[in-house]
């Protein structure tokens, strides 16, 4: 026993636990006691409990038998012997032969109306939630940024709840828990029933039957098929408890421990019809694979077979001897729980797993092994160890591997630093492109330097051996070398012919029904064949396997389906455009008016960032927001466009001006890359933090609830006519839009044309600007528009309302054609 510290989803915690066991296991004992940290105790109270019920049954005959119980129990829990737990496992309902076609069609239709449902209530309230956030990121005024007018990002999240199929009614309820301060929308999913499971007989030679049960058992996984309608009654009966035996803890082949694993058997049927309130108790033998291995008998062998059957007799025999009356008994089950509490070996009588499982370090890495169980049976056979262990587990280094070396891996730009990261994690790794990940070397490597794209990162499947130009087969050959084979099936690991180290993938499932057809008249309860199909397998597979289970004489078998990858995705092709209309032959009748019809046809592009001009135009603008001083730089495209910011700030400590600066570089790289400059204007206006407060040194905008509140309003009032942003008075704005520094304090003289250099850079267009360019002022214009109309008329020339009166003559500015002389009389 030792003390160790075991990190759970809350908290971390202190076990007392067998030393051997690694942390998943003391996790699941910590579970089955109940949250309980002092394992052993826990499992001698649970012992203490188990006396207590068996004495009210009169299981026991005397006190020393229940003293010998307890001890017998708790050490063999202790001991990783026997694991128990109870259960709440229902009978399979057997429908009637005539219902089964119209019972397996409702299953279906149940199965699928409730996957519809889950996934649309769990699309619904992702939108919804969307929501939600488009409300709480918006600052200002809480009534404009409820409004789906007034907040676009809001409108965006609204429609597409809509789309979900969320009724207007449900948005505005939404908005109004918003506006209430609600944050997260706690969904969860409808309170469906789950669909229950269905058993139904079959005879495999009826085509139609067979197809009506494969069919439904490929959609739902809830279809148990019955061979032997025997079985019924026996699988009918709901199961309280399971127990199992682990077969790898007693000796193997000839020095067997049969007295210690008739006790164990023993002990363990007496605490079941204890622990058994409900139902009835399952009793099964754990490792049967791993236990067949270790003696070198191949499970496809007849002598597998004959000895699995024996050990399963005599196990029968135990549980009888010691408790006669035990509800249920001996039967082969699946439960992964109790597959965790006995440190992975599972009651199903499942073909062999392989030879490599994983062990936990001392620092909780995970490493792959030699299993205990293949280790003996290779010295069984007499076999070479070292051999074994190199093609297993491999070598672990690519210093001398074919194919991917460390010299091919020089030439293609690694150096020593990236050589030695890949070596680390060796040990570590499932497969050879494992090692070769940005976590592993550098996501700047990986791009800079192997030129991988950075957005094929992020994808799991991304293998940089084949960005690098390595072939299938130089990578296998690495694979191997490094890493080992994961099995054993060579010849002279045989024994008489059948090799002893075949996996069930190797084997398919003719040996799994043959093991359970064989050990099926030593059951007290008929054993149900279990297949986990892959996700993508065909009806005709799933029709294939039951017709198989039916002939090699197994009482019944379920089979369903995996579940599908994650990053799974169905790759629909572009929708092909309407072929054109045939022609109509001319019709007596004139034709109808031709209406105009606009077609929009969106094309996606993938997105490739727009570099900037190396000399660009722009401005700065420069302002103080609540005393604190802002310089604005913007830089723009040949057509005007705004391609980049720069944010400076004065006086302001090192971070708060270094976050600044990098927010406008992520905003210029978004710009290049496409984003509308109104997406970061809605985003970013009307936030609210220090500094804020008056504007001075702008003539738009006079007031900001923060920095980039003032930013997005000068540049959407700037680059995208938002004048809704701007807060100033409209008539104070002039023509480029540009502030006037010291100028607002020296009024410019009324109608006295300005230079060109005070809107043109001459640095940009290198004095390249006439000398004779000049900008008129608008503000003798702009006052002769809002003159009396006796004092402006329309030219008759050019029709423009710009008749000015000049000394005793009417002129217009626009053509300069005289208009006639003023009639003093007439004023």
């Amino acid at each position: 026993m030792e003390r160790r510290s075991l990190e759970r989803s809350g908290d971390v915690v202190e076990v007392l636990a067998p030393a051997s066991w690694p942390n998943a296991r003391v996790e699941a004992w910590v579970d089955w006691a109940g949250g309980d940290t002092d394992i052993p105790a826990a499992i001698f109270r649970f012992a203490e409990e188990l006396v207590q019920a068996g004495q009210k049954r009169d299981l026991f005959a005397g006190v020393g038998a229940r003293g010998r119980f307890r001890r017998e129990l708790g050490a063999a829990l202790v001991a990783g012997r026997i694991a128990l737990r109870r259960v709440a496992l229902p009978g399979l309902h057997t429908v009637a032969a005539a219902e089964t076609s119209e019972r397996l069609a409702r299953l279906r239709a149940e199965h699928r109306g409730r996957q519809a449902a889950v996934e649309a209530a769990q699309a619904l309230a992702q939108r919804l939630q969307g929501v939600v956030d488009a409300v709480h990121r918006c600052h200002g005024d809480p009534d404009a940024c409820a409004d789906p007018q007034r907040n676009p990002s809001l409108a965006r999240a609204a429609e597409a709840a809509r789309a979900a199929g969320a009724s207007d009614a449900a948005i505005l309820d939404v908005l109004s828990l918003a506006r209430a301060g609600e944050t997260r929308l706690v969904a969860t999913p409808p309170a469906l029933a789950e669909v229950q499971p269905l058993a139904a007989g079959l005879d495999p030679s009826q085509s139609p039957a067979l197809r009506t049960q494969a069919l439904a058992a490929w959609e739902t996984g809830k279809v148990t098929t019955l061979f032997d309608l025997r079985a019924e009654d026996a699988l009918a009966e709901p199961v309280g408890v399971v127990g199992a035996v682990n077969l790898m803890a007693f000796e193997m082949g000839e020095a067997f421990q049969g007295e210690e694993f008739d006790s164990a058997v023993g002990v363990l049927a007496l605490a079941l019809a204890a622990a058994c309130q409900q139902g009835v108790a399952a009793l099964g033998l754990a490792g049967l694979a791993d236990w067949l291995a270790a003696q070198g008998l191949a499970y496809d062998s007849e002598a597998g077979r004959r000895s699995a059957a024996t050990l399963y007799a005599r196990a029968a025999a135990a549980a009888r001897k010691a408790c006669p009356d035990l509800p249920g008994g001996l039967t082969i089950f699946d439960d992964p729980e109790l597959t965790l509490l006995l440190g992975g070996a599972s009651a199903a009588a499942e073909p062999w797993d392989g030879p490599v499982t994983f062990a936990e370090t001392a620092d909780g890495r995970i490493i792959r092994v030699i299993s205990e169980a293949a280790l003996l049976g290779l010295q069984a056979l007499g076999a070479d160890l070292d051999a074994a262990r190199w093609r297993l587990l491999g070598h672990g280094t690519l210093a001398d591997a074919p194919g991917v070396d460390h010299a091919a891996l020089t030439a293609r730009g690694f150096t020593d630093h990236e050589i030695a990261a890949v070596e680390s994690v060796l040990p570590y790794c499932g497969q050879l492109s494992d090692a070769f990940r940005a976590e592993v070397v550098g996501a700047g490597f990986l791009s800079d330097v192997l030129g991988a794209p950075p957005e094929d990162l992020e994808d799991p499947r991304f293998d940089a051996l084949r960005i690098m130009g390595f072939t299938e087969a130089d990578i296998a050959a690495a694979e191997t070398y490094a890493l080992g084979v994961s099995r054993l099936d060579d010849q002279d690991l045989s024994v008489d012919g059948q090799r002893v180290f075949l996996t069930a993938d190797d084997l398919g499932p003719a040996p799994y029904l043959d093991m359970l057809a064989a050990l099926q008249p030593h059951l007290d309860r008929p054993p149900v064949a279990d297949f986990t199909l892959p996700w993508d397998a065909t009806l005709d597979d799933v029709q294939t396997l039951l017709l198989q289970a039916g002939e090699r004489g197994v009482a019944a078998a379920r089979l369903h389906r995996a579940e599908p990858t994650a990053y799974h995705a169905l790759d629909l092709p572009r929708p092909a455009e309407a072929p054109p209309r045939a022609e109509r032959p001319a019709a007596a009748t004139p034709p109808p008016p031709v209406e105009e019809r606009i077609v929009e046809r969106f094309v996606e592009r993938e997105r490739e960032r727009r570099k900037l001009p190396d000399r660009r135009k722009g401005y700065i603008q420069k302002a103080s927001v609540g005393g604190h001083k802002v310089y604005l730089h913007t830089g723009e495209y040949d057509d005007g466009e705004l391609g980049e910011i720069f944010i400076d700030m004065h006086k302001e400590g090192a971070a708060f001006r270094s976050l600044m600066n990098n927010f406008a570089i992520a905003v210029s790289i978004g710009l290049q890359y496409g984003v509308p400059l109104d997406e970061f204007v809605d985003a970013f206006v009307f936030t609210r933090f220090e500094p804020a407060g008056p504007v001075t040194g702008n003539d738009s905008v006079r007031s900001a609830t923060s920095i980039l509140d003032y930013v997005f309003r000068e540049l959407g009032v700037s680059y995208l006519g938002r004048q809704d942003l701007a807060n100033a008075d409209p008539d104070e704005l002039n023509a480029d839009g540009l502030g006037r520094g010291k100028a607002e304090e020296q009024a410019l003289q009324p109608g006295e044309p300005l230079p060109a250099s005070r809107f043109i850079s001459k640095g940009f267009s290198r004095g390249t600007t006439p000398d004779n360019l000049v900008v008129l002022s608008l503000a003798d214009h702009r006052a002769a528009r809002s003159a009396p109309a006796q004092a402006a008329d329309v030219c008759p020339e050019c029709g423009d309302i710009a008749v000015v009166r000049k000394g005793a003559s009417l002129i217009c500015e626009t053509c300069g054609a005289r208009a006639g002389k003023v009639d003093d009389g007439a004023a």
